[in-house]
């Protein structure tokens, strides 16, 4: 198809309201982050990435940029390559050519973390082959309520509760963009159907063995109590609000008492221990180990907690905790990176 009307045919499903509402957003979002930079854009085959595969489409004809659409086979039901396959005939619709990763590493324990988890690794290496340092993917509005619901199971605390962040970077140094946190899934549904007419639908977002398809279940139960979409995120809203305050003081005392001598050793002032609120203690420390180590998460809370009290105490001598050792020497911790070959 020749490309004006490649760009013709795309644009004309902009006289829909939804898909104009939900381009334009997604226009905005990408014209301040990414410009006419290279991308990736992660297509799961359901629609709310066949969505943002055509949003990508659209934008790209326009900007002239180079984009890489990435499918992923999980390789964990017995059909998943066929149905990688059927994907990639499917983004055809859009003229979308797209490439199929494999994972090779079989996933048999905490099925959808280690699939997630094996996903971004194999995404995020294509990236840096291709030297591409931004990657999209189609997490929604009902995703970042889902979240918050799962999060409330597991007694996360502010940090946890807190919404998803359209823009973050990854432990491989990738920027994930996620255009789509304040529009609703429906409105990718409509897109998709208008679109592409058929989409794939993943039988685990149905299955009572996963607890994001429980708490799916059980949403339209708490909004009939109240406890309905926009009040969870006015709340999600003001946990953020929250959030900004305590980041703000986090980066003030990490310039104040975290004094790196090289990659492998930094010293920490004992005043942080001694003055500041436990809050503000807890956060440096997680965010300085989780950085350092280079890993996407900080170490378990009850680590973290036993390491501050520790310190706190009259007798600390050293403790392990992330990869690193922490040691007293007069006014300052040491933290060294641990030596496994010792």
């Amino acid at each position: 198809m020749k490309q004006v009307s490649l760009n013709a045919k795309l644009s004309g499903f902009l006289q829909d309201k939804v898909i104009s509402k939900t381009y334009l957003s997604f226009q905005q979002l990408l014209n301040k982050n990414i410009g006419t930079k290279k991308f990736v854009v992660c297509v799961s085959g359901g629609p709310d990435s066949l969505a943002l595969a055509f949003c990508s489409k659209l934008y790209s004809e326009h900007k002239k940029n180079k984009v890489f659409y990435l499918v992923v086979d999980h390789n964990i039901r017995t059909n998943s390559a066929k149905e990688a396959k059927s994907v990639q005939k499917n983004l055809l619709k859009i003229h979308v050519k797209s490439n199929i990763l494999t994972i090779k590493k079989s996933i048999s324990k905490s099925i959808q973390k280690n699939a997630r988890d094996h996903r971004y690794d194999l995404i995020s290496a294509f990236c840096k082959t291709k030297k591409i340092s931004f990657m999209l993917t189609a997490h929604h509005l009902d995703d970042q309520i889902e979240n918050f619901y799962i999060r409330l199971t597991r007694g996360s605390g502010l940090y946890g509760l807190s919404s998803m962040k359209m823009l973050s970077q990854n432990k491989q140094g990738i920027h994930v963009l996620r255009p789509f946190l304040n529009i609703a899934k429906k409105d990718l549904v409509h897109i998709a159907e208008k679109i592409f007419k058929t989409f794939v639908k993943d039988p685990s977002n149905t299955n009572n063995k996963f607890l994001r398809s429980r708490i799916r279940k059980l949403k339209s139960s708490l909004a009939s109590e109240g406890l309905d979409q926009s009040r969870i995120l006015k709340t999600i809203s003001n946990l953020n609000t929250a959030k900004e305050a305590i980041d703000f003081y986090v980066k003030k005392f990490q310039k104040k008492h975290v004094h790196v001598v090289h990659k492998n050793k930094v010293n920490i002032d004992l005043k942080l221990f001694l003055e500041q609120p436990a809050e503000i203690i807890y956060r440096v420390m997680a965010e300085l180990i989780q950085k350092r180590s280079g890993k996407d998460y900080p170490p378990r809370a009850k680590g973290l907690k036993y390491l501050i009290s520790s310190i706190q105490s009259n007798n600390f001598s050293k403790i392990t905790l992330g990869g690193f050792t922490f040691s007293l020497d007069k006014h300052k911790i040491i933290m060294n990176k641990e030596n496994r070959n010792a």
